[in-house]
């Protein structure tokens, strides 16, 4: 279908606040919202630091026959009503076989969680040694403890179907590419409004991934920031003292429909949702491709499907995850595409506030480049101290740079060669070139 695609409604809920104006305001000071590890004892593990969510997030028990339980329900709901809210999507006059809902999410936390305790139930007294045991083994267990029941009603697929609920749509889908999921959902979502499938589409990325599971997965890869004495100073994407990732948690929704449909029941276009683009490294399991072969495919795709130049693009919201590996293979992506402007191009990293969230980090990355769309404003880097000579990247940092941004590039890069990358732009009643 001809016509533009428009971001309605957005939400957020991260380390850096509840609600997308307390996160803005966070991720605007420049101050990071890492801490120590309080919903567990991280002791025994190399790192005990991470970016939590703060205090209580206010959520309905349940949305119809779907209770919401557990922080990812919690955090997706909270995120989706925000920007339901916002988009005035409840007075919408579109039957529920035009509407969609997409998650981006993993959920392994829950699982990993559920199924250690059924393995300790497995495991006979005395007993140390659980390689002997197969998968089967687990299934009395888990029927026994109610743990399937369990894995049900905190999967994905309970929270897909809580939000079409709310929603009421009659299209749901969910999406697992890591840390480029996110962003994945969006791409999906915007081609499902091209193609004429849906009017309207509740786009969320949420994980929630301080576990001692996870995170003690991540450790044993040395990927995670063991700067525990200093939580706040931990995450420093393209900073030559960085260490490591931190892990975050929370969610961030956006609400995109048909840019007539907005316009003609009176909803106000917070900006225009203009490309996406997809790649796969296929290089390692955990490294990006050094060069930045797949970054680069993934940019110039969003920008070749937005129809923006280089001279549109007036930010990155980078992925920056402040691990040498990424940061400099970015920063080579970045550097073969946009050559000599980059030097003056504002580059953000959103990770050094609120840490990463993995499917979610592309979603918040969204919401995120709205808000820099909308304020004219790029939100500092927490932590840029010393630059990384192989990260020549005009890094905004300390105070919060007023800018032209007539276009954001997000980024989002998953473990196991996974990029995604949206392109959006200012909001313009005439359409653009």
């Amino acid at each position: 279908m001809a016509g533009r695609i428009v971001i309605t409604g957005t939400g957020m809920v991260t380390a850096a606040g509840i609600g997308v104006d307390a996160c803005w305001a966070t991720l605007c000071s420049g101050q990071s919202a890492i801490g120590p590890v309080t919903l567990w004892d991280p002791s025994g593990m190399a790192s005990h630091i991470a970016g939590q969510v703060p205090g209580d997030v206010d959520v309905p028990e349940s949305l119809g026959p779907y209770p919401i339980e557990g922080r990812p329900l919690t955090f997706a709901t909270f995120a989706a009503l925000e920007a339901i809210a916002q988009a005035g999507t409840d007075t919408l006059d579109v039957p529920p076989s035009r509407r969609a809902v997409l998650v981006a999410g993993g959920f392994d936390d829950q699982m990993l969680d559920i199924l250690g305790r059924a393995a300790d139930a497995a495991t006979e007294p005395g007993v140390a040694d659980f390689s002997e045991r197969v998968p089967s083994d687990l299934l009395p267990h888990l029927d026994a403890d109610g743990g399937m029941v369990e894995m049900e009603r905190y999967s994905q697929v309970q929270l897909m179907q809580a939000l079409a609920h709310r929603f009421e749509a009659r299209q749901a889908a969910t999406v697992s590419t890591a840390c480029a999921g996110g962003n994945t959902a969006i791409g999906d979502a915007m081609g499902m409004l091209r193609r004429g499938e849906a009017d309207v589409v509740l786009c969320v990325g949420v994980d929630t991934l301080i576990t001692r599971e996870m995170m003690g997965g991540f450790c044993n890869l040395t990927a995670l920031s063991t700067r525990n004495d200093e939580p706040h100073r931990a995450s420093r994407p393209f900073d030559t003292d960085r260490d490591g990732f931190v892990m975050g948690e929370g969610a961030a929704a956006i609400v995109l429909e048909r840019e007539e449909l907005a316009l003609a029941r009176g909803a106000t276009p917070l900006a225009e949702m203009a490309g996406f683009g997809y790649s796969s490294d296929a290089y390692r399991l955990t490294d990006p491709e050094p060069e930045g072969d797949g970054m680069v495919l993934s940019m110039q795709r969003a920008m070749d499907d937005g129809r923006l130049r280089c001279a549109d693009v007036g930010s990155i919201n980078a992925h920056g995850t402040s691990t040498a590996a990424n940061d400099k293979a970015e920063t080579k992506a970045l550097r073969r595409i946009f050559g000599e402007q980059l030097d003056t191009l504002p580059v953000s990293g959103t990770k050094s506030v609120i840490g990463h969230l993995i499917h979610g980090a592309g979603a918040v990355g969204a919401v995120v480049a709205v808000k820099t769309i909308t304020e004219q404003t790029v939100h500092p880097t927490a932590n840029y101290e010393t630059p990384d000579p192989m990260c020549d990247l005009d890094i905004v940092a300390g105070e919060p740079r007023a800018a032209d941004v007539d276009g954001v590039l997000v980024n989002a890069f998953g473990f196991g060669g996974q990029n995604a990358t949206l392109a959006i732009r200012r909001f313009a009643a005439e359409a653009q070139a």
